[in-house]
């Protein structure tokens, strides 16, 4: 009898343990970055009180900024300059005044001249056109920097999604279209579902691949996502004479492709000059002791190139990510796209512009944000 008791109350805490909670919210953000803000925001002004940000981590102003200083400059031609500037005049895009230059025979030669530039790999070609410089404070609204971290506190569950469910609706009555599950078995269920992060992580969490409309479909499995570490580096001195981007070759002698620099001017005023620094990764690359021999030779490439840079006198902050760079974005099923009830909002949004490749990263995912109806 006492084995009986024992099995039953075993069974009884386990039960409790992993009771499933579900909640609804008619439109769930998933992103755990600028553009799962954004997105945010845009659909919180609208539709107060019925947004829910849902990220693996805690995401507050200063994440926001650090992940602005670890990004590259994404405009680089007058068209997306000018459709940015056109969404928000604040911005103040100007372009650069110095070309893009790379190293090679002890100094920095600019694209376009006599000399011929290292192998560039294709991800890194985006970054030869000079970069368009921009009012960064702008991005937000000045009551949503002020009151930044309130809104995220108030309207950000910290949630490991484990798998999406496509919920096939017979009752008109009933909006539900997905229910998100959660590591905690704290679920969610919305009408619409604003996907922030790749494509392909969305796809391949969803549990029901066959009930996705063809069109979702047929976005997601393109998609290709591409590896990156960037630093951002805050040098105690001047370390280039101007502003503007330089591509250095990893190495001399083997084919590993670039390191990609964004300087900004130097400042006088605390005799300060940043930088951020991008190389992409193979699959071989993304171990962590693989990662720091990586930004070793980074420091260590840039030291001997820019003699200024020294250990000594620069800090450094570094982000890895899995999902730097995305391809693969099939932007004619923009349209057949539009009714579904999963968006993607980050820099794989599908856009209906005609000169589409020259958005991308931050430029593709603004526009994206900006310009959409939701």
């Amino acid at each position: 009898m006492s084995g009986f008791d024992l099995r039953s109350l075993k069974k009884t805490h386990n039960q409790e343990d992993h009771i499933e909670t579900t909640k609804y919210c008619k439109h769930i953000v998933y992103g755990e970055n600028i553009y799962g803000v954004l997105t945010f925001l845009k659909l919180n002004e609208k539709y107060p009180g019925e947004v829910k940000l849902i990220t693996n981590n805690s995401y507050l102003k200063e994440d926001f900024e650090n992940e602005l200083k670890t990004s590259l400059n994404s405009i680089r031609s007058q068209a997306v300059a000018d459709e940015l500037n056109g969404l928000n005049a604040s911005l103040e895009i100007t372009p650069s005044q110095t070309k893009v230059k790379f190293y090679k025979d002890t100094k920095f030669q600019p694209f376009g001249g006599r000399a011929k530039p290292h192998d560039i790999k294709s991800n890194e070609e985006f970054f030869i056109a000079p970069y368009f410089n921009f009012n960064s404070n702008a991005i937000l609204k000045a009551e949503q920097r002020e009151n930044f971290d309130q809104l995220m506190s108030e309207n950000q569950t910290h949630k490991l999604i484990k798998s999406i469910e496509m919920i096939e609706n017979t009752d008109l009555a009933d909006q539900t279209n997905f229910k998100v599950h959660t590591g905690d078995y704290e679920n969610f269920t919305c009408e619409n579902l604003y996907f922030c992060e790749s494509p392909k992580k969305f796809f391949n969490l969803v549990s029901n691949k066959d009930s996705l409309p063809e069109s979702v479909q047929k976005f997601c499995v393109t998609i290709e996502n591409h590896s990156a570490i960037a630093v951002h580096f805050k040098a105690k001195a001047e370390v280039y004479p101007e502003s503007g981007s330089l591509i250095i070759p990893q190495s001399m002698t083997h084919e590993w492709g670039s390191f990609l620099l964004d300087i900004e001017p130097f400042n006088p005023t605390n005799s300060t000059q940043e930088l951020t620094a991008v190389t992409f990764l193979s699959e071989d690359d993304v171990q962590e002791e693989d990662l720091a021999k990586k930004i070793k030779l980074m420091r260590r490439v840039i030291e001997r190139v820019l003699p200024e840079f020294t250990e000594e006198n620069v800090d450094q902050m570094i982000r890895f990510s899995d999902e730097f760079d995305i391809t693969g974005v099939d932007d004619t099923l923009f349209s057949d796209l539009q009714s579904e009830h999963v968006k993607f909002c980050g820099h794989a949004s599908p856009i209906d512009k005609g000169d589409s490749n020259d958005f991308k990263y931050f430029s593709r995912a603004y526009y994206a944000i900006m310009k959409s109806n939701f």
